[in-house]
């Protein structure tokens, strides 16, 4: 089937950590990058970036061909955006402020095809080869049903306040959003906050008893392993951005003698 299968869908499916990383640059070398390193997954966002469908298209095709599965990080909720994202062969959609065990629900009723769903199907979109998969239908539907990935992003006291809920709907990961987290209880840009990480382990507690797979962004690779004892096992790392930005920033101040 083409694309091909979903290496994040696999690792999670075996029972193992899932880790990749998140970017708003719209440069498919990333995907590349990563797949190349062996990292499950890329997430593209489209939230906070001025991306449009066809860079969020070459990005798909690279990370895809690299072997690491794209994820595209949306906007809202909203039927037609889902629907091309994954028409255009990613592997999985990230969808953010998930709030209510209804959002939940219509995530899954939206990414899925009948008779568990009721996303609307194409027979030439990208994802079922375009227009190859047309001869054994039936064999592609169940391939996308295997290799697709939802993530639902909890960011907010309310969405913690109603995590049951959420939980009852069949999504492949509840993530948790610390950084609009700690915003949203007052405190300011502070997502390792101690009451943040309250939250966070509580959350992380409650969604693997559960039995859904707990995701979480780690800032640094020591962070990274704490959440994976806890339990999490879809890791992103960082963003390639904030990794350049670091390192050009470190070296200025070594070339330049700023330090300090």
């Amino acid at each position: 089937m083409y694309p091909r299968p979903s290496r994040l869908a696999a690792t999670l499916r075996e029972g193992g950590v899932a880790l990749g990383s998140l970017t708003l640059l719209q440069e498919p070398a990333l995907g590349e990058i990563l797949g190349c390193l062996g990292y499950d997954f890329l997430v593209i966002d489209t939230e906070h970036a001025a991306a449009d469908e066809q860079s969020v298209l070459s990005m798909v095709r690279a990370a895809g061909s690299a072997g690491t599965t794209p994820l595209v990080r949306l906007r809202r909720i909203e039927e037609k955006d889902l629907l091309w994202s994954l028409d255009s062969g990613a592997g999985g959609v990230v969808l953010p402020l998930v709030e209510t065990g209804e959002q939940a629900a219509e995530v899954v009723r939206l990414t899925r095809y009948p008779p568990t769903g009721d996303r609307t199907l194409c027979s030439a979109a990208r994802v079922a080869g375009h227009g190859t998969a047309r001869g054994d239908f039936d064999s592609y539907l169940a391939w996308a049903a295997e290799n697709t990935t939802t993530v639902a992003l909890v960011e907010t006291p309310t969405g913690l306040t109603n995590l049951d809920d959420i939980l009852a709907a069949d999504l492949d990961v509840l993530m948790l959003g610390r950084a609009d987290l700690s915003v949203k209880l007052g405190l300011g840009y502070q997502p390792t906050h101690p009451e943040v990480d309250k939250h966070a382990v509580a959350f992380v507690e409650r969604v693997v008893a559960a039995g859904r797979v707990a995701g979480m962004l780690a800032y640094s690779p020591q962070e990274a392993r704490r959440w994976i004892a806890l339990g999490v096992r879809f890791v992103v790392y960082s963003q390639p951005e904030m990794l350049l930005s670091t390192a050009y920033r470190q070296a200025r101040e070594e070339i330049l003698g700023t330090a300090g």
